[in-house]
């Protein structure tokens, strides 16, 4: 369901280390990562504008039709999608005592920090420190997926399409995390200079 080019976009934007030192998150942590992971974060509403946009330009699916109408449907879908992902994720992060936040690499060279970003994609830390299978991230990626194909044309099945939806989305988490992992080395990269 979503653009592979919202990555760059995403990756360096959405917060992502945390310090050294590990220090879980206490519950007002929890709930201002959650409401500036979602709704207060501007980057969702681009991402859902931006994927709508090139949906509608590819008239998918072709049922909701042109138009105001047929792009409302399409952003309120992909808004949906991230909104039900990190609910999901960041609820079942809670409950566990998982820490929604992607865990930066303090190792040095570029394949590992790339090994490092994919591995951490499926780990997390819990609130005592110990590394943990970060299945809340699996949970959010599948539910973010199939929960929006109830409402597609009934051609679709919220099973199935949401099943590779979710797996594409496990795929775009793994790349999310690579840019993350070189977040710092992109910014100053990317940053531009004014001139004398």
């Amino acid at each position: 369901m979503r653009p592979f080019a919202l990555i760059l976009f995403l990756g360096t934007t959405l917060p992502a280390q945390i310090p050294t030192a590990y220090t879980p998150l206490t519950s007002s942590q929890r709930w201002e990562h959650y409401w500036h992971s979602t709704f207060l974060y501007p980057g969702l509403y681009f991402a859902a504008f931006g994927a709508a946009g090139g949906t509608q330009l590819v008239k998918d699916p072709p049922e909701w039709g042109q138009g105001l109408p047929g792009y409302g449907k399409r952003a309120g879908t992909f808004f949906a999608s991230y909104a039900i992902q990190y609910t999901v994720q960041e609820a079942a992060d809670a409950a566990l005592g998982y820490d929604p936040r992607y865990i930066h690499c303090e190792c040095k060279g570029g394949v590992r920090r790339v090994a490092h970003a994919f591995v951490w994609s499926f780990l997390t830390k819990n609130d005592q420190g110990h590394t943990r299978f970060n299945a809340p991230v699996l949970a959010g990626a599948y539910a973010g997926e199939i929960v929006p194909y109830l409402w597609y044309p009934s051609r679709f099945s919220p099973l199935k399409d949401g099943f590779r939806g979710g797996s594409q989305e496990v795929g775009i988490t793994v790349g999310i995390n690579i840019i993350r992992e070189f977040g710092p080395e992109l910014k100053r990269f990317f940053r531009v200079t004014p001139s004398p």
